[in-house]
């Protein structure tokens, strides 16, 4: 058995398929024998003819090759290459209408094309990089990883990082807030880890949970925070769908859901009544509730700007001198208004076939880590693109967010890329990997500060 295996695994050209399929092709073996012995031949007379009926081994290697390969997610490589393009066009648009014409418009809006582009390519080089180096890897290491992201997070939070500007120079330039986005993915290989446990399993993967939205909710980026909360819930609903976790289904993503939705709204809301809030916390909802102050006034203008568009063209508004961010959390009004509602309709389509591949991947995923990890990125691009949406359009309050692949800023384009990189990566292998495969080692089992 163990030379016909040799000669099999031989024809094997994916070097991490080869366990897998052993095992497959072993436990077939073994049960055939079992099974041969039962109708009363010797331990080698079954072994015998167990091997001979698996056919030639050369043959039967050079079938499964054929089924066990990596494969290549074109489709995302054209769209995100479709997008990337756009957005490269676009800023490039903005850098050279503003060397057009006189105003008071900052410097740093017309070196945006440049470093959109810079930051591109650092996206790409990134993404490429996750692509190699497989998710499952990023899984081995996730615990490291979400503490390292943490810790991060909590040096934001002190003032020790965080972003370069209004006279600042901080020690590392870290766009934080889209760091913290990568914790998404990370904490659903982290929940990978637990799987199989109980009730203290999933405490651990709830704390997990906690600290990075406690920490996003400090930064203060309230966004962010359902982004984030939002996206890991998911995650862990859909975990115990698969019944990772020996506990009720039902009842439990009720609780949970319950507890992370509806009781910090609640409390929220307690605290604004009783005026336990600061002045700018409480005049941030009472924008949100009765649509009043800074808001309401960017909310009317984005709205007058969605108005009177023409098909095709520029509208004639003054976007540039009218909207702070143009380039970044508006830069949709900016598409409106300079190429027309049709641009618009096409940028919504792609973006729509982007997030709709995206889903598809994961749910055609046989490998549950690939999944689970594909779904956390899924949720941060589709939230973002959402909120971003329908906050340029006025429909809801204007909040920060950023448009995939459009919207300036290096923290969030590189965000972007690594994401991508992952779900390449997950559909590069989804033909490799069984429905589990094995994280744990003795070099990776990592012991965090609080116990987990």
């Amino acid at each position: 058995m163990e030379e016909y295996l040799e000669k099999l695994l031989s024809q094997i050209r994916c070097k991490k398929a080869r366990p897998y399929i052993s095992d497959e092709i072993r436990k077939h073996m073994e049960d055939q024998i079992t099974e041969n012995i039962a109708h009363g031949m010797t331990a080698k007379e079954a072994e015998i003819n167990a091997v001979a009926d698996m056919g030639d081994p050369v043959e039967a290697g050079i079938s499964l090759d054929k089924v066990h390969k990596p494969q290549v997610a074109w489709k995302l490589i054209v769209i995100v290459g479709i997008l990337s393009l756009l957005g490269i066009f676009i800023q490039q648009s903005i850098s050279y209408h503003i060397a057009e014409i006189s105003s008071d418009i900052p410097e740093y809006y017309a070196l945006s094309g440049t470093r959109f582009v810079t930051s591109v390519i650092l996206g790409f080089a990134v993404m490429c990089g996750i692509y190699f180096l497989d998710y499952t890897t990023i899984a081995k290491y996730s615990k490291f990883i979400g503490a390292f992201i943490i810790v991060m997070g909590i040096l934001s939070i002190l003032g020790f990082i965080g972003r370069f500007g209004y006279g600042k120079y901080y020690m590392i330039r870290l766009l934080t807030t889209a760091f913290m986005m990568f914790y998404v993915p990370t904490y659903g290989a982290i929940l990978y880890k637990y799987r199989e446990g109980g009730w203290a399993s999933l405490l651990k993967a709830l704390v997990w949970l906690m600290i990075p939205v406690i920490i996003m909710f400090k930064m203060p980026n309230l966004v962010g925070t359902t982004i984030l909360m939002v996206s890991m819930l998911i995650q862990l609903s859909a975990a115990i769908i698969k019944g990772w976790f020996k506990v009720p289904v039902k009842r439990t993503i009720a609780v949970i859901w319950t507890a992370f939705g509806i009781l910090p709204i609640i409390i929220l809301f307690s605290m604004y009544a009783l005026h336990m809030l600061a002045a700018y916390q409480e005049a941030r909802i009472q924008a949100w509730l009765f649509a009043t102050g800074d808001a309401s006034y960017m909310g009317n203008i984005l709205r007058s700007l969605c108005t009177d568009l023409a098909f095709i063209g520029n509208s004639g508004k003054d976007v540039m001198g009218t909207l702070p961010d143009f380039n970044s959390d508006y830069i949709f009004s900016y598409i409106l208004n300079s190429y027309g509602s049709i641009a618009g309709i096409m940028i919504v389509a792609a973006l729509a076939v982007l997030i709709l591949y995206v889903f598809s991947v994961c749910l055609k995923q046989k490998n549950e880590l690939g999944m689970v990890m594909g779904f956390g990125c899924g949720m941060i691009i589709l939230l973002n693109t959402v909120i971003n949406l329908l906050g340029t359009v006025g429909v809801i309050p204007p909040a920060a967010s950023f448009l995939p692949f459009l919207s300036a800023g290096r923290g969030n384009i590189v965000l972007c890329y690594a994401l991508v990189g992952i779900i390449m990566s997950i559909y590069r292998y989804k033909d490799v990997y069984p429905k589990h495969v094995k994280v744990q080692g003795k070099t990776f089992q990592m012991k965090f500060t609080i116990g987990l």
